[in-house]
C-alpha cells in the first residue's frame, strides 16, 4: 500500500496538465483498484514507469525549436519563407489546426510570407503550388503515430502538387511506424521524440517485460477494452506510450485508456473520445 500511495503522489506530480481529465488521487485510486489482484497492480504501476507524458510546455517548446531549426535549414536550401506552405489537416482527433495557429502566432508565420492551407483546399493548393513553382511543403501536428492519417491526406492531395516541393511534418513526436510510412512517401519526419518500437513495454518487437508479465499486461489490456479493438493495445497494435498533456493518441494501450464512455473500465489517461457525453 505504501508503494502505492507513493506511485499516486508521483503520477499527480508528473501527469498534471493533463486536459481530457485531471489526474487526481481520486481518479488514480477509481483507476488502479480495478485491478483487484495486487500483483496485477504492481505490474500495472511498473508500467505507468514507461509513459512519456509530454506537457503543454514541452510540447509548444519543440514546436518553437523544431520550425524553427526547419526554417534556417530551408532558408540554408535557397528557399525562402515566401516559398514555403504549412499545411494543416482536421482529420479526426489531429491537432493539426491547433498548432498550426499557436506557430502562426508565436512564429508570425504569415508576417514573414509563409502560405498557410487546409489541406481541404485543394483548389487553393493547386493554385498556390502552381504560383510558387517550387519550395517546401510543412505539415503540423503534435504527434504522429503510425502515419495513416498523413499518408491518407498526401494520397488525396498529392495530384493537386503542381511543381518540385519538399516535404516535411513537423511534430514534437513520431512513432517509429510513422517515420518508415511517411518516408516511402517522401515526407520527412521533423521530430525531438522519436518513438521506437523497442521502447514500448506491450509491443511485439519489445523486450523490455518478461514473456509472462507482458502476457498478463496484454491481457489486462484486452479486458479494459470491451470491443477487443485491436486487443486492447491501441490503433494496429502500436502499444504507445506517448501521452501529450492535450489528449492520448489513439496508439495508447486500453489499460491507460478504459473503456469506451469509461465504462465499465475507466482509464487514467482517457482521451476527449473516450469520456462519456
Amino acid at each position: 500500500m505504501l508503494g502505492e500511495w507513493w506511485k499516486c503522489r508521483c503520477a499527480i506530480a508528473k501527469f498534471r496538465g493533463y486536459e481530457p481529465q485531471r489526474v487526481t488521487r481520486d481518479s488514480f485510486k477509481r483507476w488502479l483498484y480495478q485491478f483487484d489482484d495486487p500483483v496485477d497492480r504492481k505490474l500495472v504501476l511498473e508500467l505507468l514507469d514507461s509513459i512519456v507524458y509530454l506537457d503543454e510546455q514541452q510540447v509548444k517548446r519543440a514546436l518553437l525549436d523544431l520550425n524553427r531549426a526547419l526554417l534556417q535549414r530551408l532558408e540554408g536550401f535557397g528557399i525562402p519563407p515566401e516559398k514555403i506552405i504549412y499545411v494543416q489537416t482536421d482529420d479526426a482527433g489531429s491537432s493539426s489546426t491547433v498548432v498550426l495557429n499557436f506557430l502562426r502566432n508565436r512564429d508570425g508565420l504569415e508576417k514573414r510570407g509563409c502560405k498557410l492551407i487546409d489541406s481541404n483546399n485543394v483548389r487553393g493548393l493547386n493554385t498556390l503550388t502552381n504560383e510558387l513553382g517550387e519550395g517546401a511543403i510543412i505539415y503540423v501536428d503534435d504527434f504522429v503515430g503510425t502515419g495513416d492519417q498523413l499518408a491518407k491526406v498526401r494520397g488525396f492531395i498529392g495530384e493537386y502538387i503542381f511543381g518540385s516541393f519538399s516535404e516535411f511534418v513537423l511534430a514534437p513526436s513520431i512513432c517509429e511506424e510513422g517515420v518508415h510510412q511517411l518516408g516511402r512517401i517522401g515526407i520527412e519526419p521533423v521530430t525531438k521524440y522519436l518513438h521506437a518500437k523497442s521502447d514500448r513495454p506491450l509491443h511485439e518487437l519489445s523486450s523490455r517485460l518478461d514473456d509472462l508479465s507482458k502476457r498478463r499486461l496484454i491481457e489486462l489490456s484486452r479486458i479494459m477494452d470491451t470491443s477487443c479493438y485491436y486487443r486492447g493495445l491501441g490503433y494496429k497494435y502500436a502499444a504507445g506510450m506517448v501521452v501529450l498533456y492535450s489528449n492520448a493518441p489513439d496508439e495508447l494501450p486500453r489499460i491507460f485508456r478504459g473503456s469506451s464512455g469509461q465504462k465499465p473500465k475507466v482509464g487514467l489517461f482517457p482521451r476527449h473520445q473516450d469520456l462519456p457525453i
